[in-house]
């Protein structure tokens, strides 16, 4: 709290408190009432030429702020409808001057004037963007370091398929090539085992002694009994 000529003022962050707004916030507001009431001295100004704030201007402010929320209208809207008469009274000698200046001065005159507390807010906010971009950008960096490891790793796990696949089939050739070379000399010598084998007497043998046998003259009780035919 400040006391300038017997009158009271708050500080920008006192007046900020008071409101329940930031000081940039409150910032753009000034910015904004100045610039539409046409009064660049509008708000009281130390000797550092900063903003000092009656009860009135924190009244006045709260009362913008109200408006701005509770009819849903905006900020410039909220002022104009709040600083009204202030806005009538600045408008009533710049009329009244226009007529006595030349156009190109009232030209300039009339051209906005964008003061650096108006531009704070919106230059917080890019700062803020920056700063977000470049935390993306990082993430991003790292993402692409992680895809690269996983597609390394799995490059790397199909060369590893791919050499076991081949020796897991060298191996089953092998070991067909190994079953057929144990086979052959089995079934050769099989084969030779069989050709040795006595042959089966021929039917024609067979029969030719049976005839003999039964075409041979039978010998008598008694020469078999002295031996004689």
């Amino acid at each position: 709290m400040k006391n300038v000529s017997g009158q009271e003022y708050q500080t920008p962050r006192q007046a900020a408190d008071e409101l329940d707004i930031s000081p940039q916030t409150l910032r753009a507001y000034s910015g904004l009432v100045e610039k539409t009431t046409g009064r660049a001295d509008y708000f009281h100004r130390d000797q550092n030429n900063g903003r000092l704030y009656s009860a009135q201007n924190i009244a006045d402010l709260a009362r913008v702020n109200q408006i701005k929320k509770e009819h849903n209208k905006t900020l410039k809207d909220a002022i104009s409808e709040v600083f009204e008469q202030q806005i009538i009274k600045s408008a009533e000698p710049a009329e009244s001057s226009a007529a006595t200046v030349p156009a190109t001065t009232a030209a300039t005159s009339a051209t906005p004037q964008i003061s650096s507390d108006s531009l704070a807010p919106i230059l917080y906010t890019l700062k803020q963007l920056t700063d977000q971009n470049a935390e993306v950008v990082t993430q991003i960096h790292q993402l692409k370091t992680q895809l690269d490891e996983t597609n390394h790793n799995y490059e790397h796990l199909l060369k590893a398929i791919e050499v076991r696949n081949t020796a897991s089939a060298n191996a089953a050739s092998q070991s067909v090539a190994n079953s057929s070379a144990a086979v052959a000399p089995s079934a050769a010598s099989a084969t030779s085992t069989a050709s040795q084998a006595p042959k089966p007497a021929s039917a024609s043998s067979l029969s030719m002694a049976s005839s003999s046998a039964i075409t041979a003259p039978k010998k008598s009780f008694w020469a078999k009994f002295f031996g004689r035919d």
